[in-house]
This record gives structure tokens, sequence and C-alpha cells, in this order.
């Protein structure tokens, strides 16, 4: 028992770390738009996004939450890609991106069968794997937008996906009783709703 709390010590840090990076993403992309007065996204977005995607992978790992965890590696792998596009990379084609669904599909069979035993387990599996599918379906959408526009930026389309897919996703970690998933999502919808406030506003502007 004493070693495997000991191992898991290094994988909270670094949930909690990673959870750090989330939420100062928002807070600089935020701050960002704010003195833009629209939607804009800087590079230490997809910097800090990069990093606690790395490390929430790793809790969601020790937590065996596979669900969970793949969203995390495909948030990461597009905020390494949104990097190499702001430094003039050339354009790909961002539908390979959707076969995160059949791995997507996979996980959510391998869960069935471990959940189907529990209370309920089958009804909330459906709301994460819901909420995940909608919480990946934001960076195709906004990769494509970027990769057609030539420059990384968030269409109001992504935060009509991250809204949706937040409050799933936040239901389902209110359900585990993890702290460390619920600090994650719980700050979204304010930074979301906002965001699409100033993207109305800069188009009526326009």
């Amino acid at each position: 028992m004493r070693v495997e709390a000991l191992l898991a010590a290094p994988a909270i840090a670094a949930g909690w770390v990673g959870q750090t990076c989330f939420f100062a993403r928002f807070l600089v992309q935020w701050l960002a738009s704010e003195r833009a007065r629209r939607s804009v996204v800087p590079a230490s977005f997809w910097w800090l996004s990069s990093a606690g995607a790395a490390l929430m992978s790793v809790y969601a790992l020790k937590r065996d939450q596979p669900l969970l965890l793949l969203g995390y590696v495909v948030n990461g792998a597009l905020a390494l890609r949104n990097l190499r596009l702001g430094r003039g990379a050339r354009a790909l084609d961002p539908r390979w991106t959707w076969l995160a669904l059949p791995a997507l599909l996979a996980l959510l069979f391998v869960e069935a069968r471990t959940e189907s035993a529990l209370p309920n387990g089958a009804a909330w599996l459906a709301v994460c794997a819901v909420g995940q599918l909608l919480w990946l379906a934001r960076f195709p959408v906004q990769w494509w937008c970027s990769e057609r526009a030539g420059f990384s930026h968030f269409p109001p389309s992504f935060w009509w996906l991250s809204l949706a897919g937040n409050a799933l996703l936040l239901a389902y970690a209110l359900h585990l009783g993890d702290a460390l998933f619920v600090l994650g999502f719980v700050p979204g919808p304010v930074i979301q709703v906002r965001n699409l406030c100033l993207a109305r506003r800069s188009v009526q502007a326009a």
C-alpha cells in the first residue's frame, strides 16, 4: 500500500500542475481577448495547452480514465500543431483528426463492459462519451478554420462545442468526485460564454 501511495504522488502532482496550466491558458487567452476586444489566441495559450495536456494525461492514466485520456492526448497534439501553424508551417488536411472517433468508440466499448455492473454506469458513460466527442470535435473545427485562414484563431463554433462538451464533462467529473477533474472543467463556461460575447461584438462592429 505504501509503494502504491508513493507511485500515486507524482501523478497527483502532475495533475495539479497540469490543471494550473489549463487554468492559466484560459486566463492568458481571456486577458488577450479583452485587450483586443475580440476573441484572439496568443501563442502562450498553445504552450500552456500542450504542457497541461501532457501532465493531465499522466493523471488520467493513473486514474484509469481512458476516455478522458484520449481527450488530453488529442488536445496536446493539436496544440503543438497550432504552434507550428503560427510559425508558418505548411497547411495540412485536418480531416485526419476524425480518426480519433474510432478510438473513442473502441474505448467506449471497453469501458461499457467495465461499467455495466455499476449503478447507472451506462448512463454516466454515455454522458462522458458524448461530452468527450463534442470536446474533441471543437479542435478539428478550430484547426480546419485556421488552416483555411492561414493563421491560428478561434471561430464561434469552437466556443459553442466547448460549452456543450464542457458541461457534460463537468457533470461526469462531479459524478467521479475527483477534485482535479472538476477543477479542470469548472472555469470553462465563464470563458466560453465571454468569448462568444466578444466574437458577436466583433462581428457587429465589422
